[in-house]
């Protein structure tokens, strides 16, 4: 199984990456920042996940001095759903499954997403990872 995985914490990122790879036998691709999801779709399409695990609140770039400017109207609270529209917007990535895996509530999200897609579900952060492991094998099950 080939996941991405959207998280820019490198602790939860390396846990996640180790843990989803044991679990799942899975191959991850791990990003950590959006501007970087938005500069490697190429990459990421050619990937092919199987499903794309996303958490809302990201930062922009990591701190660099070549670190690609800040857009002007950016929001830390809607990282992670301008990700899933980049990869929505892809032929190669439109039809994976989204799992916003957050430390916001389910509420919040959906103040800001009312409607979730078609394809987009919603997990609050857990130290356990047994239930994001159950809902990837559930997402995944249902896709041709």
């Amino acid at each position: 199984m080939k996941i991405l995985l959207i998280e820019d914490s490198f602790l939860q990122g390396d846990w996640l990456c180790s843990e989803l790879q044991r679990a799942l036998d899975g191959e991850v691709m791990w990003i950590a920042v959006e501007s970087e999801v938005a500069s490697r779709l190429d990459e990421i399409e050619s990937f092919a996940p199987d499903v794309a695990l996303i958490d809302v609140m990201l930062r922009w770039a990591d701190p660099r001095p070549d670190a690609p400017p800040t857009p002007p109207d950016w929001d830390l609270y809607t990282a992670g759903l301008r990700c899933r529209h980049y990869l929505a917007s892809r032929r190669g990535t439109a039809l994976a499954p989204v799992i916003f895996y957050t430390v916001l509530s389910e509420a919040e999200v959906r103040s800001k997403l009312p409607e979730l897609p078609t394809g987009v579900r919603y997990l609050g952060k857990d130290s356990d990872v047994d239930p994001l492991v159950q809902l990837i094998r559930e997402v995944t099950a249902r896709q041709p």
